[in-house]
């Protein structure tokens, strides 16, 4: 399956280029997405790995989706919203990590399986039993030295403001004794936001076919919480951060 994918990523190039045609690229494009999720679904079932070993995949996985989708990813200082399902993507591709995400992604015919693959920590809204778990993952992974990427929106935007932070991910840093990094994301094309009720499938057909999307990423400077911040202060410092990003 690793040289399928290779495979994949050299012709969809190269395909892409000469093919021109937007119906001909978005078909090679979920050829190589197909051939991607199979490859997680065959590595999930393979059992468990460590922490460090599924934010390596993931960050692999990412960089060969991103790539074979024409999305270019470039970092500078500074960021962090939530826009789509790029973004996890765009940020593994930078730094290997475990990513957080909504549990009802889990039962998503083949996503979720693939995303099982990468050791995704899912986390069913309203169920404190399932957050529970998640956060000790988390903290588990944070403890092995593997960041942990959350989105504390909650739901995706159109990418124009921030949302108000949930201070669950907060108060795990400050458990866990490590910094926060505010990160945002912008892209090149307005194509690239899914939210307000749109359904996956379409919006990824629609997706598919543009040729090349420029990713921007900024890191902002660490957070380090002190010995009076609660997981509410350090929300509100990190949004405003994030505020101040989008704002330029």
């Amino acid at each position: 399956m690793a040289q399928l994918g290779a495979i994949y990523d050299t012709r969809a190039r190269a395909g892409a280029r000469s093919l021109g045609a937007p119906e001909a690229r978005a078909t090679l494009r979920a050829a190589g997405l197909l051939a991607t999720i199979t490859r997680l679904c065959l590595e999930a079932r393979l059992g468990a790995t460590s922490a460090s070993a599924y934010a390596a995949r993931a960050q692999r996985t990412a960089r060969r989706i991103l790539d074979g989708h024409g999305v270019a990813v470039t970092a500078k200082v500074v960021v962090a919203n939530h826009v789509g399902y790029l973004d996890p993507l765009v940020i593994s591709s930078l730094l290997p990590c475990l990513s957080i995400a909504k549990g009802e992604t889990r039962g998503w015919p083949l996503i979720g399986p693939g995303l099982s693959g990468l050791g995704v920590l899912f986390v069913r809204r309203g169920d404190a039993h399932s957050g529970a778990v998640a956060m000790r993952r988390a903290l588990r992974a944070l403890g092995s030295g593997t960041a942990v990427l959350n989105f504390p929106e909650g739901t995706t935007s159109d990418g124009r403001r921030v949302g108000p932070f949930r201070r669950g991910i907060f108060g795990l840093a400050r458990l866990a004794g490590v910094a926060v990094v505010p990160a945002f994301i912008e892209y090149g094309d307005d194509r690239v936001p899914w939210f307000g009720g749109q359904t996956f499938a379409p919006h990824y057909a629609r997706l598919a076919r543009v040729r090349r999307v420029e990713a921007r990423v900024r890191f902002g400077d660490p957070i380090v919480s002190h010995g009076s911040d609660d997981a509410e202060g350090i929300a509100r410092r990190a949004r405003a951060v994030v505020s101040a990003l989008v704002d330029r």
